[in-house]
């Protein structure tokens, strides 16, 4: 086993049904679906002993126009949540499903920087959307991008404005803010409309699977990815899945 992947199990369970998780893209397929569909229901766990996280660490020069006066900065770190029942949140979960492709939206996908953090943390776009990324603190920002196929670009963004870019190949891109170090975020560029991004206690849903088995992706920044079957039934049905991703060995890391 190659030993920076996590460790990961899946099996069928019979836990109830959680609220409904948190998509941020819903993209349109390109091509017809079948009359019979499933979906595909579950939640990604931790995995082990959860670590502890320590606060971000926050200079107060820095923070300086991040928030109100007499309001304090959030230090939590989002690079890895666990919530109840040791829930994963911001897991991006793919399934490919043949001759099926993403329609990118007409209107841009908002990511804001709002209280010196970049809202949502993880955000998924099909493939040629565009992005608007917003400034609605009192400092300036700069959205300092880190695609691996996509163009890159270190672009200011003034109080109250944006800037827009377009995205047309998949791509995993580390987004930061040089001018406020602790700001971090993803821009998971995807070909496949199957996609969902894990709540805040680790669960997803995704709609609309044809019959039949489908790979599967799950990827966290931090725990890396790995690779399932997800099996759709002649009649739609889908056993309810539970994941686990473990944190990788300390030679080891996060795979993009």
């Amino acid at each position: 086993m190659n030993p920076f992947l996590p460790l990961l199990t899946v099996f069928a369970t019979t836990f109830q049904e959680a609220a409904a998780p948190r998509v941020l893209v819903a993209a349109e397929p390109a091509t017809a679906q079948a009359a019979v569909t499933g979906t595909a229901k579950g939640r990604v766990r931790f995995e082990g002993e959860v670590p502890e996280r320590k606060p971000l660490a926050i200079e107060p020069e820095r923070a300086k126009g991040c928030t109100p006066e007499g309001e304090s900065i959030d230090t939590k770190d989002e690079s890895l949540l666990i919530g109840k029942e040791n829930g994963i949140a911001n897991v991006v979960l793919t399934v490919e499903v043949a001759d099926v492709k993403a329609k990118a939206p007409e209107k841009p996908v908002l990511m804001d920087q709002k209280k010196c953090r970049f809202e949502p943390h993880v955000v998924v776009i099909p493939a040629g959307a565009t992005v608007e990324f917003l400034n609605s603190d009192q400092a300036p920002h700069n959205v300092h991008i880190f695609p691996l196929k996509n163009e890159p670009f270190n672009q200011t963004v003034a109080v109250g404005a944006k800037h827009t870019a377009t995205f047309p190949k998949t791509d995993k891109i580390q987004i930061k803010c040089d001018l406020h170090p602790w700001m971090k975020s993803w821009l998971i560029v995807t070909d496949t409309p199957f996609v969902a991004v894990t709540d805040a206690d680790g669960n997803f849903e995704i709609a609309g699977l044809p019959p039949g088995e489908h790979k599967a992706t799950l990827w966290h920044e931090e725990l890396g990815k790995a690779q399932v079957t997800i099996a759709v039934g002649a009649d739609g049905k889908v056993a309810p899945l539970e994941f686990k991703l473990s944190q990788p060995k300390k030679d080891g890391r996060a795979r993009r």
